[in-house]
């Protein structure tokens, strides 16, 4: 092999290198996935798409009438969140602050799957005692 060959050879391993560890950070973890499944189907504020994703993906408490209700309370009174800030501690659960359109109160949405099942959530929990976004902050897209 010429010095040139090694040269390209070497860059052309690189590249793939990057490319690859590029593909993989940009593959949301199966928490994220959950967290983006839940917010859209909140944010819709319609019964029929919160019902199907809990079907789906939430625990299977959360189907019941009573909490498809007040799910449906807090869209309509929160105006939907906007992501402000996604913590992963690993990739089943994740920790993240968002923001409430109508109300902009910034609440603290985690979620948790299942290790054996990671399209289902195990926990979801919503925290409106975190601290206000500042003026600056703006939603992440």
């Amino acid at each position: 092999m010429t010095g040139r060959t090694m040269q390209r050879t070497m860059l052309e391993l690189m590249l793939l290198c990057l490319w690859g560890s590029a593909a993989l950070a940009s593959t949301p973890s199966p928490a994220r996935v959950q967290l983006d499944g839940f917010l859209a189907a909140f944010n819709s504020g319609d019964r029929a798409t919160i019902t199907a994703f809990g079907k789906d993906h939430a625990p299977p408490d959360f189907i019941r009438p009573a909490i498809i209700d007040q799910t449906l309370e807090m869209s309509r009174t929160s105006g939907g969140y906007d992501v402000l800030e996604v913590n992963e501690t690993d990739p089943l659960s994740v920790k993240s602050r968002v923001l409430a359109r109508a109300t902009k109160k910034v609440v603290e949405l985690n979620i948790a799957v299942d290790p054996a099942s990671p399209e289902r959530i195990t926990v979801i929990t919503l925290n409106d005692s975190v601290a206000p976004a500042s003026p600056t902050t703006t939603p992440v897209r």
